[in-house]
């Protein structure tokens, strides 16, 4: 876990000191270690974290003095062991035990076709001087970021913008078009640009081949999701090797060679992860938990279930108000774009913590809610879906209440019933968005009119929905918030539910499988209850790490804040809206809620990233 930085173009050797002081925009991901190559109109910067081999011969950039090729490289290859064998078997000798090296010697072996065989999360440069091109690589799903800038004369990429920002100061500026459809759609990393013009997100599941003679740049997928269902899977069976293959997940995400932890909010993902640590045979795993002095909020209670089951240690990590704003501001630093999430900072404070304590690495459940169909839409969707195969009306009729009763009992009435409209009524969610969403707050020429494309509500089958989610408009914003957050602090965070042999399975499976007994994540629940974590494969109400964040708001500083005539928002926002929405949120209403911290979060990253 590492951060990158390349830079090609006619005469960028004369930049050198720019480019170091680019490269040190990434120095909290990479305390440990740090090194520059360079050769004619090319230069690679690296920040290291010590992960897998701790010593000098895992410095980056790493050269193979054979063919000349230079690797640097941000993330973690987890069948790093298995490839080194096969390398050994072709004749390579290993200097050191990373599995950089491994990486290394691979693409040297087999190019980029190798980047299939791969099992882990990366984002990699892979300059080969005898074909005179450069190689980039992104994982699977995105968990490693990669920014890049391509123009005439200069093309160059790294692992945050905020390094690019400092070598091309006039990139400092604002997306308009990403940052409206954030602010009206949540929409956050859903195509491949960034909140900054000309700062493109590389593409996940791609790798590109850039030749600086003719200044091409092409990228090819190398992966994508299966196409077909096994409807022949029997229950049974889909437990047993959901079982399998969650554990070796967890199995290959143990290799370190520093300490490991899991972060555990007492809900289902999390405590899977606890439970196929194996926590009881081995060493006692270090967890870590949110806790708030507001105690309706946390969740402390189901996490302390969850770990005594496996008797590993559990820490609650204190979040306060006090010191909450200043923090957020460095938040969003770190996020280089706002967030519709006031999760993000007990997790900021989670890493922190564990940062202190030496726990440089941690399990985190990420991923499972958008393949095992754990939010309200999916069991709605599922609902419709097979209500569309009855054609007795009075069968219909209690298989319509048979499991509308168990979406209630997950998601409660009222987020059971709205999810309902959106999904079957367009025009009223339409409504929603302008008078109750984020463009109730925009100024009438940033409105989407009623009719408006942008308001429509495109019409998915579970599958196509999950894939959507887990691909473009859910995971990937997700994804952005565990990395930054994390690096951040200097920890590594390792997702178990986003191992591409376990994705691939998963969504190989037929509904009748994912909501099984009408519950929702009824394999991962099966799996809790053949693991001993009866209470937590029960749990009806889903949570993850809230927040009281409707109370910090309604302070005199974060109002005075919002209505500040140097409020940059005010120039898409109308200043009479933000005032009865403050109002609103002061008497406890959670769309002004969301609505308040998203426009906060907005005006900071403002203030943060593209003002100073």
């Amino acid at each position: 876990m590492c951060g990158v930085l390349g830079w090609l173009g006619e005469g960028v050797n004369k930049h050198l000191s720019n480019f170091e002081s680019a490269l040190n925009f990434l120095s909290h991901r990479g305390p440990d270690d740090e090194g520059i190559w360079e050769d004619t109109n090319i230069l690679l910067g690296h920040r290291r974290l010590s992960i897998i081999d701790l010593s000098q011969a895992g410095h980056q950039p790493m050269i193979d003095n054979q063919s000349g090729s230079i690797i640097i490289f941000n993330g973690e290859i987890y069948n790093y062991l298995e490839l080194a064998e096969e390398l050994k078997k072709l004749g390579y000798k290993f200097k050191g035990n990373s599995d950089t090296e491994v990486l290394l010697y691979s693409l040297v072996e087999w190019g980029p076709k190798v980047i299939s065989k791969l099992n882990g999360m990366w984002a990699f440069a892979f300059w080969s001087p005898k074909n005179n091109q450069l190689i980039l690589s992104r994982d699977r799903f995105g968990v490693k970021p990669l920014y890049f800038h391509q123009s005439k004369n200069n093309f160059a990429f790294a692992s945050e913008p905020k390094a690019l920002l400092n070598i091309f100061p006039k990139l400092r500026s604002i997306n308009e078009n990403v940052l409206l459809d954030f602010l009206k759609n949540n929409s956050l990393y859903t195509e491949n640009k960034s909140f900054y013009n000309n700062i493109n997100v590389f593409p996940q599941a791609h790798y590109g081949i850039y030749e600086p003679n003719n200044r091409k740049f092409n990228l090819i997928r190398y992966w994508d999701y299966p196409n077909s269902t096994n409807k022949n899977i029997s229950e049974e069976e889909a437990i047993d090797e959901f079982s399998v293959l969650l554990k070796d997940s967890v199995r290959l995400r143990l290799r370190s060679d520093v300490s490991v932890g899991v972060t555990l909010s007492g809900g289902l993902d999390s405590t899977g992860i606890l439970a196929a640590t194996n926590s009881k045979k081995k060493n006692p795993i270090n967890c870590y938990t949110s806790v708030y002095q507001e105690n309706s909020f946390d969740e402390y209670k189901w996490a302390e279930i969850a770990s005594k089951n496996v008797e590993c240690k559990l820490t609650p990590v204190i979040s306060k108000q006090t010191g909450w704003l200043d923090a957020l501001k460095k938040i969003t630093w770190h996020l280089d774009a706002p967030n519709y999430s006031p999760a993000v900072f007990p997790i900021w404070n989670i890493m922190k913590y564990s940062r202190s304590e030496n726990v440089p690495v941690l399990l985190d459940g990420q991923g499972a809610d958008e393949s095992l169909g754990g939010y309200a839409q999916y069991s709605i969707l599922n609902l419709l879906e097979s209500l569309s195969f009855k054609n007795n009306e009075i069968r219909n009729l209690k298989f319509l209440l048979k499991n509308l009763r168990g979406v209630i009992s997950t998601f409660g009435l009222i987020q059971s019933l709205s999810f309902a409209v959106k999904e079957t009524s367009p025009k009223i969610h339409s409504w929603y968005r302008r008078k109750v969403g984020f463009q109730s707050l925009l100024l009438d020429e940033f409105c989407d009119p009623p009719h408006s494309k942008n308001n429509e509500v495109k019409s998915y089958s579970v599958r196509d929905r999950l894939i959507n989610d887990h691909s473009s408009y859910i995971l990937p914003g997700l994804l952005h918030y565990g990395d930054a957050l994390s690096m951040s602090h200097g920890i590594e965070v390792r997702n178990p539910f986003l191992d591409y042999r376990l994705v691939e399975w998963i969504f190989k499976l037929p509904n009748n499988i994912l909501f099984n007994n009408n519950e929702t994540k009824s394999i991962l629940r099966q799996f809790l209850r053949n693991n001993k974590q009866i209470d937590i494969s029960h749990r009806a109400d889903k949570k993850g790490y809230p927040t009281p964040v409707g109370k910090w708001l309604a302070s005199d500083e974060i109002e005075q804040l919002l209505l500040s005539e140097e409020n940059s928002m005010l120039q898409w926002c109308d200043k009479k809206k933000i005032k009865k929405l403050i109002h609103l949120n002061r008497r406890g209403v959670k769309t002004a809620e969301s609505n308040l911290y998203k426009l906060l979060s907005s005006q900071l990253w403002i203030k943060e990233c593209i003002k100073n």
